[in-house]
């Protein structure tokens, strides 16, 4: 019949879909780190202090620009509409106009794009990178 060498079709196809998702969740342990708040601040939806309000707008910007996540979905993960993380990474954006800043931003950043370096089985006979 058909030859058994393919590999069963995923069902379901955005290629690291359950990765981003795990990836954002170190993103919020990173900044909350780095910002010494708790991961329950960062995704509060009760107003916090202003040290928890800037690591939450970290956290978003990097989770839109270095994970490629739209509004929607950051706003999302933080409790929060899309408007809200769309003005969150509109303030980091002027903020990184700041030497400091900007270089402590960075250092998130390739930090977040060495958690997406590890290479994952994917199903090269179907071109899509879906996983097992």
């Amino acid at each position: 019949m058909y030859p058994n060498s393919f590999p069963p079709f995923p069902p379901f196809c955005p290629p690291t879909a359950g990765d981003v998702w795990r990836r954002a969740t170190l993103v919020c342990q990173i900044v909350a780190h780095l910002f010494e708040v708790s991961v329950e601040d960062l995704q509060s939806r009760k107003r916090r202090n202003a040290s928890a309000a800037l690591a939450r707008q970290v956290a978003m910007y990097v989770c839109h620009v270095s994970l490629g996540l739209s509004f929607s979905d950051v706003g999302g993960l933080f409790a929060r509409d899309r408007t809200t993380a769309s003005h969150a990474c509109k303030v980091i954006e002027l903020r990184r106009d700041d030497r400091g800043f900007d270089e402590f931003l960075k250092r998130i950043e390739e930090a977040v794009s060495a958690l997406g370096a590890t290479p994952q089985p994917t199903y090269p006979a179907f071109g899509c990178g879906c996983r097992a």
